[in-house]
């Protein structure tokens, strides 16, 4: 999903000159680099490339390459376009130089787009997000083509040199280990930066507790592929090696989407990014989090919190670690101090209450996002079948359930009350439950479709697969279905006998003269003039397609109005038109214009205009009173369409209860 970072990650047309930070001559200072990438990712003013530069080709390096290109073009060719094109994937999907992607032509932004982008829209190979990893073949290629070059450079004597004299004793061998030598000391990286690798004491203790339970840091962050959530700390995974228990926050690759949307939509979350950034939270968002932080903390079974220190120069948490301290020790389940402090760190348990072997989970209710997995609707409120619930929209849909003090020799009760997606001849909706891992029975919720209403469904659970802390539940549906492709709806226009080839929705009011085209995969094409008076659109009658839109401001004077009349006259027969008035239209309507409406198919009269918003969708030459058209006084709204509604709906769940 994205770019994932492919502008940062690219080669900069500068870098492929510049050497590496890393050179003991011609670098600088690591950390100050560093500093300056990270405040130019945050448009702060600064210049220069937008990351550290790791694909340094080297002077002599492509000096020789070229030589070994120019020497043995005909048996080189391969490497030759090998380190062409990988040096142009290189270059990422915009030409970037010294930082920047965006340039000023004469006052026109341009880009300058190159082949890395076409790898974007390829499948499997779009995964590799990071362009300057295409360098690993880039200099593979020009390695080979060095090598010829030097090969070219023994080979070469003078008349004055006998072949039977050490290769040592030549000219061209001192030249080509001088050559060696000059393109090691151009790649030369010393000293190469170390990290503390020592595991902070508290961790031991953290180790040592018996039960399953789970930690949080803060800073916190998530990263994965394509996007970074929050203020991640990889540093804190290492430490995870230490503790081995699981952890809010940290780095995974390849992840599906909805692993950081999932925490994304958590107020907690959200406020936590706002404050590590920087930024003021949402009001709504920080009343949420305050009172959902509890519950948070009950659901993950998270029993520790370490307020870690920040890292010199690593921005903006230096400029933000006291404030998101101060918000944690205000808001979070905490105990009043510190059970560990050291080397910046102040490690605290946090305060849960005792919990119960019970839970019932209201689907309906705000504050649900967290105890939803993969498979359900993103609303977070909704009300099918005039109760609040939520659809499961998945093949399976994935539920997290806290619980506390479990008997493992008792039987537990699972039960829900879901009434499955109802349309006419559909099949019979069968759901089964997992619980942790172990698969119950599959269940019929209902003997037809004419039958179908809201039901319970119960499933026995032996304790001993339950656990105390968050356990996973996930409904497995046997099928699923989109009302558009089951409740199709209609198109058609009025009683023209015509239907439209694309939903379509038409609104006339004081303010505005809409007309908003769907395509098939839900994309909005606006289709009107806008202009006060009355807007015109002719569409293809098979495609849908807008092919001429025009405006006439029928509220101004007659000629905008005899101009509408001789427009719609010229419109051939048989095409599709859609008309929406804005402000006073009918204020210089003449009566050939309202002809011309009539011929679309449209009911009105000058009388029955004047005052009135409307909006028609009719056909050219179709008989009066056939089209389709909504003439108002407020505001005249007409829609065409097919059922909007694409989502693969198995069900909607009410609650969902643990209970003995």
């Amino acid at each position: 999903r994205g770019w994932g970072e492919a502008i940062p990650l690219s080669v900069d047309l500068v870098g492929f000159l510049k050497p590496t930070v890393l050179h003991p001559l011609f670098g600088g200072d690591v950390v100050a680099e560093l500093r300056r990438v990270q405040l130019r990712a945050l448009e702060q003013g600064v210049t220069g490339l937008r990351d550290v530069n790791t694909v340094f080709v080297g002077w002599v390096t492509a000096t020789l390459a070229l030589l070994g290109w120019i020497a043995y073009r005909r048996r080189v060719r391969i490497w030759a376009w090998t380190a062409l094109v990988f040096g142009l994937f290189c270059l990422g999907p915009f030409l970037q130089i010294n930082g920047r992607y965006r340039f000023d032509l004469d006052g026109v932004e341009a880009t300058f787009p190159l082949p890395f982008a076409l790898l974007h829209y390829l499948p499997i190979i779009k995964a590799n997000r990071a362009p300057n990893r295409n360098s690993v073949l880039l200099m593979l290629a020009l390695a080979v083509l060095v090598g010829y070059a030097l090969a070219w450079l023994l080979q070469r004597r003078g008349a004055d040199t006998p072949p039977s004299r050490s290769l040592w004793r030549r000219p061209q061998g001192w030249l080509a280990a001088g050559l060696c030598a000059a393109i090691l000391f151009e790649h030369l990286a010393v000293p190469l930066p170390l990290s503390d690798a020592r595991v902070p004491e508290v961790y031991t203790q953290i180790a040592a507790d018996p039960d399953p339970i789970s930690v949080m840091h803060l800073p916190l962050g998530w990263r994965n592929s394509f996007e970074v959530f929050g203020a991640e700390r990889t540093q804190l995974q290492y430490y995870q090696t230490a503790h081995g228990k699981p952890m809010l926050g940290g780095n995974i690759s390849r992840a599906p989407a909805f692993k950081l949307d999932y925490f994304k939509r958590i107020p907690l979350f959200q406020v936590l990014d706002d404050l590590q950034a920087g930024r003021d939270p949402d009001p709504a968002a920080l009343a949420q989090a305050q009172a959902q932080a509890g519950d948070l903390f009950y659901l993950y079974n998270t029993r520790y919190l370490l307020l870690m220190p920040p890292i010199p120069e690593r921005y903006p948490y230096i400029d933000t670690w006291a404030r998101v301290w101060a918000f944690a020790k205000a808001t979070l389940p905490l105990e009043p101090e510190p059970f560990w402090t050291g080397q910046g760190i102040e490690a605290y348990r946090v305060v849960q209450p005792q919990g119960s072997d019970r839970f019932t989970l209201d689907l309906g209710a705000p504050g649900t996002f967290p105890y939803r997995g993969e498979g359900w609707d993103a609303a977070e409120t909704d009300a099918p079948y005039d109760t609040s619930a939520i659809w499961a929209t998945g093949v399976s849909s994935r539920l997290f359930m806290p619980l506390r003090g479990v008997d493992r020799a008792a039987t537990y009760q699972v039960r829900i009350r879901v009434h499955p997606f109802a349309y006419p001849n559909g099949p019979q909706q069968r759901v089964a439950l997992v619980v942790n891992d172990m698969e119950l029975a599959e269940q019929p919720l209902s003997a037809s479709w004419q039958e179908t209403t809201w039901l319970e469904v119960r499933w026995d659970v032996p304790g001993a697969r339950l656990v105390d802390g968050l356990n996973r539940l996930e409904l497995r549906w046997a099928h699923q279905a989109a009302p558009r492709a089951v409740l199709r709806g209609t198109r058609a226009i009025g009683t023209t006998g015509v239907q439209l080839p694309i939903d379509a929705d038409l609104k006339a009011f004081g303010e505005g003269a809409f007309m908003a085209l769907f395509d098939e995969e839900g994309n909005q094409i606006e289709a009107s003039a806008g202009r006060r008076g009355v807007n015109v659109t002719v569409l293809n009658p098979a495609t849908g397609d807008v092919l001429e839109k025009k405006g006439f401001d029928t509220a101004a004077n007659v000629y905008e109005s005899e101009a509408l009349a001789a427009y719609l006259a010229e419109i051939p027969a048989g095409q599709i038109v859609l008309v929406a008035s804005l402000g006073d239209a009918a204020a210089h309507l003449t009566p050939a214009a309202v002809d011309g409406l009539r011929n679309l198919g449209a009911e009105v009269t000058l009388e029955g205009l004047a005052g009135n918003y409307f909006a028609i969708a009719g056909v050219q030459g179709a008989a009066p009173g056939s089209a389709a058209q909504s003439i108002a006084p407020g505001e005249a709204f007409l829609s065409i369409s097919l059922d909007r509604d694409r989502r693969p709906l198995a069900a909607a769940v009410d609650w969902v209860e643990v209970s003995r």
